[in-house]
């Protein structure tokens, strides 16, 4: 079994700025709140999120100011990891579901990325052990497990990046309806001018059916933004089960989902 000092060694899965969480999903000691996690390791997500990510990466990734953006609570963590670009090697996903090895994830824990020093940054290497169980849960394909049905489908969170951004959903998306039409992202100028629509390739990810991908033509450059996910009219945003998105979380379908994003540190 995998010690819990060495586990603590995971909060920083990718190249880590600082412990800038708002403080959601913290006890009033400070500690992340548990799930539960009996310290048995699994190759599975639901063993990896209750006994790594909760307990223990959450005292830094979480929150709207998590580093990187990335978020490790059980209510964001698979949406954040699997079918998302790394931040540091754009063209590599964070979780590339099927391929280990060509996952950034366990590239930085390795020691093989070509980017930055290995994973966990000033610890001890993670053992092979460890690294495996981790392994084969992404060759496997990295399943997220059993989605409850009951929950609202709307967004769960978001991973921005000048190149991209992946909007993951509470549920798979029907990908017939992501379109330039329902997935808008436009630029928001700091003098009192219209806001500009970026120009961009949107579509469900190939390796996670809950995550849309927008991929602008060209790379954002630092600065505030609005997506826009529509929610309303014929051609709104919906699930397989056709149960439309419930944009403004009041837990009843029919809204547009509304958010600003920031990109390159812009105020």
């Amino acid at each position: 079994m995998t010690t819990r000092r060495t586990w603590s060694a995971l909060c920083v899965l990718t190249q880590l700025v600082g412990c800038a969480g708002n403080g959601d999903g913290l006890d009033p000691s400070g500690r992340p709140v548990s799930s539960g996690g009996d310290g048995t390791l699994t190759a599975d997500f639901a063993s990896i999120q209750a006994n790594v990510f909760t307990p223990i990466c959450t005292a830094c990734h979480v929150g709207a100011n998590a580093p990187q953006g990335l978020r490790l609570d059980a209510a964001n963590s698979y949406g954040a990891l699997v079918g998302v670009a790394s931040s540091e090697q754009p063209g590599l996903l964070r979780v590339k579901p099927g391929d280990a090895a060509a996952s950034y994830l366990i590239q930085k824990l390795e020691g093989s990325a070509a980017t930055g020093a290995r994973m966990p940054l000033g610890q001890p290497a993670l053992p092979d052990s460890t690294i495996l169980v981790i392994r084969e849960w992404i060759a496997s394909g990295a399943s997220r497990g059993t989605v409850a049905s009951d929950k609202a489908f709307t967004v769960q969170t978001i991973s921005v990046a000048a190149t991209q951004i992946a909007i993951a959903m509470t549920r798979p998306v029907d990908a017939s309806l992501v379109n330039i039409t329902t997935v808008t992202l436009q630029s928001l100028p700091t003098l009192p001018d219209e806001p500009v629509m970026i120009a961009a390739q949107i579509a469900v990810s190939p390796v996670n059916d809950s995550l849309i991908v927008l991929s602008p033509k060209v790379a954002l450059p630092p600065g505030r933004y609005r997506l826009t996910l529509r929610g309303t009219g014929s051609a709104a945003l919906a699930d397989w089960s056709a149960t439309v998105m419930d944009g403004n979380g009041d837990g009843m379908p029919g809204d547009d989902y509304v958010q600003t994003l920031t990109v390159g540190g812009a105020p």
